[in-house]
């Protein structure tokens, strides 16, 4: 079966999982550097509809922390943070996630939250693509539902991904 590249497949695993698979036609290391380098996740990740990516911090080991501040047209500033848990360059890169959604209070090195998302992504290669498949767990069963629309928004990011690498695989 050959998988469309245009389709971003989601299930649902378990109670607390989601499970997102993509494949993109461009080598292992150029899609795991677009998911990595700050400056080129500044050219395809957004936020929600109407905010931009503003800022990114990426210490890329075990450990390391990593903060995305997003903005909207109005200056209203939010963001997402967390530490990596495992970085194996350029197979595999997991790390929590949390969300800070007042910039002006956000404490990068307050408690961090014992009930964060956990996500991994680990990519593929297969053949002249790769296939990234994206693991995301949940805090609850309740919390999924409430986030779900957010692993949906992926299936648009992909398609900015898509050209992204288009371009750069030229």
């Amino acid at each position: 079966m050959k998988a469309d590249l245009k389709e971003l497949k989601v299930e649902l695993r378990g109670e607390r999982e989601v499970v997102a698979t993509r494949y993109f036609a461009a080598p292992r290391q150029l899609v795991f550097d677009c998911f990595t380098k700050p400056e080129l996740m500044l050219r395809w990740l957004t936020g929600p509809e109407g905010w931009t990516l503003k800022t990114i911090e990426n210490d890329l080991r075990v450990g390391g922390k990593y903060l995305y501040v997003f903005a909207d047209q109005n200056g209203t500033e939010m963001g997402v943070y967390g530490k990596f848990l495992e970085v194996i360059i350029p197979e595999k890169v997991a790390n929590d996630e949390n969300y800070a959604t007042d910039m002006s209070t956000f404490n990068p090195n307050g408690p961090e939250n014992p009930d964060a998302t956990v996500e991994s992504r680990t990519f593929t290669t297969e053949g002249d693509l790769t296939l990234m498949t994206h693991v995301v767990k949940f805090a609850s069963a309740e919390v999924r539902e409430m986030e779900i629309g957010a692993v949906e928004a992926w299936k648009d990011l992909c398609l900015v991904l898509d050209k992204l690498l288009a371009e750069l695989v030229g």
